[in-house]
């Protein structure tokens, strides 16, 4: 496999600016914080600004004062949306974990053995190289056969090339670029973020400088950190015996509301009391694949905390779809997958080998959920077109919620059923059914 035809590329293609009227990338959060110290618009601030002589000194010294100086919704202003073509799926899943970042990414099951996967120079020649081979193999084979490609796909390696289109303001750009001086990423994905920054910094150069109070760890919204070495407190809930199967609840709270206002929150779509929803809280302890972690973290409406890669593989679970069961491959898909997770516990302490690792892994996801969730995001994962893996634990969700409070329960179910209609393309068919109900009516009597 030829993985050298399908390098890497990193491309800025749009930031925030106004050419027309002088905007730079810089201006909007320059001009906006001055803004903070006046009685005067930005718009009118900019005009001003522009023709000074000392218009870059001024810049760099409000940003001292106001981004130098912690104050981060400055750096809020300003964006930039980068498209990035040929970056491993191991660089997709750190990018996705910042909440108050934007992503649009190729699906794992357009992934094809043409495209390959990235291997490092230290790994070539090795069992690395051989095992993912192995993997894109397979993963080709039951293609020819007509197993889905979305169950396929769980063999592939974290080092599978990727496209995504990527979306950030500064502060969670220097948030991101934060990360690789603190975790053990893999050097792929180091790149990746260093190209990022960079080409960030070349539009907007004072505004990307590091300075010691904008890169204050307590200033980002915390994210969930999959290559960490550890997790302590998650890991160790998960040795003293949490280390379930099962998708578990083990926390929730509300407040007292009345099941005529849930109503006229979902039904009529009040946004008065659709935000009393968000104060319902449900916190759930869930096993998953990588492959369905990608697709719960780009939820970024979830707040999550994930276990490590490390604690992961120690534990060894891992997932077959049952499409592979009970095939001629099975056998094949778990030999291979075993052997990727004893070759990297047997080189400890070196994370460029979790880039081997198949997405079938299964790790420990502590999400909370809250009534807003439950209602939109669980709406939309119970439905028969979502995945099978997130469908099912959407469902064992749904059950909780239901028995935790029934009244917003009874809203957890397919959006098709509680609106009556279908926003797919392809509808199942179900919600259009005349006698379509909610199949958890009976429960709330």
């Amino acid at each position: 496999m030829k993985t050298e035809k399908f390098p890497k590329h990193v491309k800025l293609i749009a930031w925030v600016q106004n050419p027309k009227e002088n905007w730079d990338a810089e201006d909007p959060a320059s001009c906006g914080a001055r803004g903070c110290f006046s009685e005067s618009a930005s718009s009118q601030i900019h005009k001003e600004e522009i023709l000074r002589k000392d218009y870059e000194k001024r810049k760099e010294k409000i940003f001292q004062e106001t981004s130098g100086r912690n104050h981060g919704a400055v750096l809020d202003q300003s964006f930039f949306i980068f498209s990035i073509d040929n970056l491993t799926r191991a660089s997709t899943l750190l990018l996705c974990a910042p909440e108050y970042a934007s992503h649009l990414q190729q699906s794992l099951r357009r992934a094809t053995a043409e495209r390959g996967f990235y291997l490092p120079n230290e790994l070539k020649g090795t069992d690395a190289e051989k095992i993912m081979q192995e993997q894109f193999q397979l993963y080709a084979t039951m293609q020819e056969a007509k197993i889905p490609s979305e169950d396929a796909r769980f063999i592939l390696p974290l080092y599978t090339k990727t496209t995504i289109q990527s979306a950030w303001n500064a502060r969670e750009l220097m948030h991101l670029d934060s990360i690789v001086d603190r975790f053990p990423i893999l050097n792929e994905t180091r790149d990746t973020i260093k190209q990022m920054v960079l080409s960030a910094k070349r539009v907007a150069p004072q505004l990307m400088e590091k300075r010691e109070n904008n890169y204050e760890v307590l200033s980002w919204f915390p994210s969930s950190q999959l290559f960490a070495n550890k997790n302590q407190s998650l890991e160790d809930y998960l040795e003293r015996g949490g280390h379930s199967l099962v998708v578990s609840l083990i926390d929730s709270s509300k407040i007292k509301m009345n099941p005529k206002n849930i109503e006229k929150a979902v039904m009529e779509k009040d946004e008065v009391e659709l935000a009393n929803l968000k104060h319902y809280h449900f916190t759930f302890l869930v096993p998953m694949s990588i492959v369905t972690f990608h697709q719960a973290t780009r939820q970024r409406t979830w707040n999550q905390s994930i276990e490590s890669l490390p604690h992961a593989i120690r534990s060894g679970f891992y997932i077959t779809p049952e499409s592979i069961k009970e095939t001629p491959f099975e056998e094949k898909y778990k030999q291979i997958t075993e052997k990727s997770l004893e070759f990297i516990k047997t080189q400890r302490g070196n994370p460029e080998l979790f880039g081997v690792l198949p997405h079938n892994l299964i790790i420990h996801d502590l999400i909370h959920i809250n009534g807003w969730n439950a209602v939109y995001s669980i709406g939309k994962r119970t439905c028969t077109k979502a995945q099978w893996e997130i469908r099912g634990i959407a469902q064992q969700m749904a059950h909780c919620i239901k028995r935790e409070s029934p009244e917003l329960g009874k809203y957890a179910v397919p959006q098709g059923i509680t609106f009556g209609r279908c926003p797919e393309k392809e509808p199942c068919g179900v919600c259009s059914k005349p006698n379509s109900k909610n199949p958890h009516d009976s429960e709330q009597k």
